[in-house]
């Protein structure tokens, strides 16, 4: 068996450091305690680091390197800072990310800066690395993974660093380091000796926090220093190197009024250099704390490299807005020129969004812009005619992802998150009928209560259950079939003939529903418009879609209407499934106590309590309706499981209910601690058990009349928190077989085959290397395959804010 990774789905960490886009076009990003690598020309993840830090990244930089190989630093609130490197060749169809050297420190780490040197003839990189009160510098050999502290030393006037950076001056023997905190001053170190630094002047001009600073080099040989603050305001400073004759000059006497300058000297060699620096612009436009800025990269012109008068500063505060500066000279030109500075562009105007944007970075050519937003999404913007317009990106939860479902016939994927949102994952097919990649296509459901469960109820529909203790049904509108069916390339005709909920759904203010948006009601919302009688709030736009949304079409116009409400859980819901053709739901809540831990069936035509299932004592941790729905499998956390059979009943709405008819009994055969999943297998009578004390059991029926009994007992090396189970299968040697996959609470993913006559497990194992960084959640192979060859797609969500599928082939 071969596995290979399909999608890959996170959301980035909300901290201002949270992704780099390198000169090669290859953006990395901080998702939970990994890196994850993504290429915009692909449009999609295509590679991810192993697991190392134990806590949340706080940093991902680029090392921009002249050798071969690829190098990334990242920091933690683990007290590590990472040099990692990216393998050249791809495992599993993906790039791995590999540590190569650990820092340890006593503190959290909240900066990094790295940048290749050469000493004795041999290309290292100089780290530097910010706690709270101590600024270390480090020598990191890539080839051979080696390191060395060079110093260690309290920062400048005892600094708390909020933003640092390395930059090497033109002929300067050692890097400067420039680096700002909280007494809202640019300090710009020099050093004697690698890696040894003392200030070499201060720049005093904010009054507040001083946040973001960037610097980059103009043609003629000039270098502005960007810094944005707390205060709202972006400052550019001109570092410009003094001659002899020009020390002179500035001792005479001049009528000319000119701005005051600090001069500093950089060593070169067995020289000194003097660099004189003064304010050059302060930049008014944001109305809260800057909390990027960043220099357009270098292009090459004229068989010549040009540096660009480009700057993007974005806000993560009140105005929630990405500004592109160009100085008034620049404009039309490509002389540089010490001017006024303009705002040619405005981007990012996000609704719904409590605070604007992290961090921001020009790609390559400055023809993208690329931010990241409090939600954890990421935003794209191209150049196209003079103007920005919004661009497919990747996403992804930026919190714990609790469950998946599948559509019944395998079109999409549907997952549920403590981020309090629902996001379905579906593959774009491009012209010519061949998948570009899976990308996020709708968030049906923005919540405000953490979810925790979700289950299928047929083509088009799903339920979900909150921290609220009420499960919410939703149906799909219109717009989003029509714009589903291009994007996927599937027919959807006869999916919007029996639609009828609406063209599209809206969260009115104050509210947690999502109200159907009806034709008539667009309608009226365009006569007011007209006719300039009152302000408008549109809630909803419909959308005409041939490729994925983008972050802020999915945050407002792809949600899902409200089909029902279902109240009778006392406490926050725990587990639901459906049958197979979604008439049936059935749901369990967290509970302490025989009363609470029922499950509920639900009538999802009349949305209606159909019955109450009482048998455990404590939660029921998952619910699984058999193939054929004949049985109802429940697993909880009194270590037992319980199994109940569909009977005819008059008091049913339905005609029938499921009533008990096994239980785990026998002390041998009851797990040692809780069970945390069940799956059936496609035959109906076997189903299998996953618990914390490393155990899978499966079990099947003794005779006609004589029960279940446990059949095989697999152990694994970790806690087993989640278990699936695909369709038959053929093995030409041992019969009847079937692909059982297992998620551990380290984040592994095995898959082993299942032989049903034999009640035995295969001795080899498939272990997916690219595995989760936390706990694995669950797990659900993909129905209705229609892979090519004998190969599946299994989904996996994890801890870690990750979704991921998987495409196995079998032999």
């Amino acid at each position: 068996m071969e596995a290979h990774v399909k999608y890959f789905s996170s959301g980035v960490n909300q901290t201002p450091l949270c992704f780099d886009w390198s000169d090669d076009g290859t953006v990395c990003y901080a998702a939970y305690t990994g890196i994850a690598l993504y290429d915009p020309k692909a449009g999609s993840v295509i590679g991810a680091s192993s697991k190392v830090h134990s806590k949340r990244i706080t940093c991902v930089r680029w090392i921009q390197s002249t050798a071969s190989r690829r190098a990334i630093i990242s920091t933690g609130a683990d007290g590590k800072a990472v040099v990692w490197t990216v393998a050249p060749e791809k495992t599993e169809d993906f790039y791995v990310v590999q540590p190569c050297v650990v820092l340890d420190h006593d503190d959290l780490v909240l900066l990094a800066d790295g940048m290749v040197v050469d000493k004795e003839d041999e290309e290292k990189v100089l780290v530097v690395t910010a706690t709270t009160d101590v600024l270390t510098t480090w020598l990191v050999c890539l080839c051979t993974g080696t390191f060395e502290c060079l110093s260690a030393s309290t920062p400048p006037a005892r600094l708390y660093i909020m933003s640092l950076r390395l930059y090497m001056t033109k002929e300067a023997s050692y890097p400067l380091l420039v680096c700002g905190g909280h007494d809202c001053k640019v300090y710009i170190m020099t050093s004697d000796e690698l890696g040894h630094y003392q200030p070499g002047c201060v720049l005093s001009g904010h009054e507040d926090w001083l946040t973001a600073l960037n610097l980059m080099t103009e043609d003629n040989g000039d270098i502005l220093l960007a810094s944005g603050s707390k205060d709202s305001l972006v400052q550019i400073w001109r570092l410009s190197t003094v001659k002899n004759d020009e020390i002179q000059e500035s001792k005479s006497d001049s009528k000319e009024l000119k701005l005051k300058s600090i001069t500093f000297r950089v060593a070169e060699g067995s020289k000194e250099r003097t660099i004189s620096v003064f304010l050059e612009a302060v930049l008014a436009g944001h109305e809260g704390m800057v909390s990027e800025v960043c220099w357009a990269r270098p292009v090459v012109k004229d068989q010549r490299q040009h540096q660009l008068h480009k700057l993007l500063t974005c806000s993560k505060t009140q105005d929630r807005s990405i500004i592109i500066w160009e100085p008034q000279e620049n404009t039309g030109s490509e002389n540089s020129s010490s001017g006024l500075w303009l705002e040619v562009a405005r981007l990012g105007e996000v609704g719904g969004n409590m605070e604007g944007y992290y961090t921001c970075q020009f790609g390559p050519g400055a023809t993208h812009v690329l931010g990241c937003s409090y939600q954890g999404g990421l935003h794209m913007w191209e150049e196209r005619g003079g103007s920005w317009e919004p661009c497919v990106v990747v996403g992804g939860h930026f919190n714990q992802v609790a469950g998946i479902t599948w559509d019944p016939l395998g079109r999409y994927l549907l997952s549920t998150s403590k981020d309090q949102t629902t996001r379905l994952h579906a593959p774009w097919v491009k012209n010519g009928g061949k998948v570009s990649a899976w990308h996020e296509v709708g968030r049906p459901q923005v919540h405000g209560y953490d979810l925790f469960c979700i289950t299928s109820l047929g083509r088009y529909s799903f339920a979900s259950g909150a921290e609220e203790k009420v499960i919410r049904a939703f149906k799909a509108p219109s717009n989003f079939i029509s714009n589903f069916g291009r994007i996927c390339n599937i027919d959807v005709e006869k999916d919007l003939e029996e639609c009828g909920v609406g063209e599209g759904a809206s969260v009115p203010s104050l509210g947690l529903s999502n109200k159907a948006v009806l034709a008539g009601d667009l309608q009226e919302e365009q006569r007011v418009r007209e006719e300039g009688q009152e302000e408008v709030q549109a809630y909803f736009t419909p959308l005409t879609l041939s490729a994925p949304p983008t972050e802020d079409q999915l945050m407002q116009n792809t949600l899902w209407p409200e089909a029902a409400k279902l109240y009778g859980h006392g406490n926050e819901l725990m587990t639901m499934a459906a049958t197979s053709n979604g008439r049936i739901l059935a749901s369990a809540a967290r509970s302490a106590n025989v009363m609470d831990a029922h499950v509920i069936l639900w009538d999802t035509d009349s949305w209606q309590k159909l019955d109450s299932l009482e048998h455990h004592r404590l939660t029921v941790t998952h619910l699984s309706f058999s193939p054929d729905d004949r049985f109802l499998l429940a697993v909880s956390r009194d270590r037992t499981w319980s199994l109940y059979q569909r009977h005819i009943s008059a008091q049913s709405a339905l005609g029938y209910t499921y009533k008990l008819v096994e239980f785990s009994k026998r002390k041998e055969w009851i797990h040692s601690r809780v069970i945390w999943c069940g799956a059936w297998l496609p035959d109906s009578t076997h189903f299998m058990t996953a618990s914390r004390d490393k155990t899978v059991g499966v079990w099947g029926p003794e005779g006609q009349d004589g029960g279940w009994v446990r059949e095989c007992l697999l152990t694994e090396a970790n806690e087993v928190t989640a278990v699936a189970v695909t369709s038959a299968a053929e093995d030409k040697e041992r019969g009847e077989c079937v692909l059982v996959a297992t998620g551990l609470v380290c984040g592994a993913i095995n898959i082993r085959k299942y032989f049903v006559k034999e009640a035995a497990f295969s001795e080899s194992v498939l272990r997916i290397s690219h595995q989760h960084h936390e706990t694995v959640r669950c797990l659900a192979f993909r129905p209705h395959q229609v892979e090519a060859g004998n190969s599946v797609t299994l989904a996996s969500c994890g801890s870690d804010m990750r979704v991921m599928l998987f495409e196995v082939t079998v032999e």
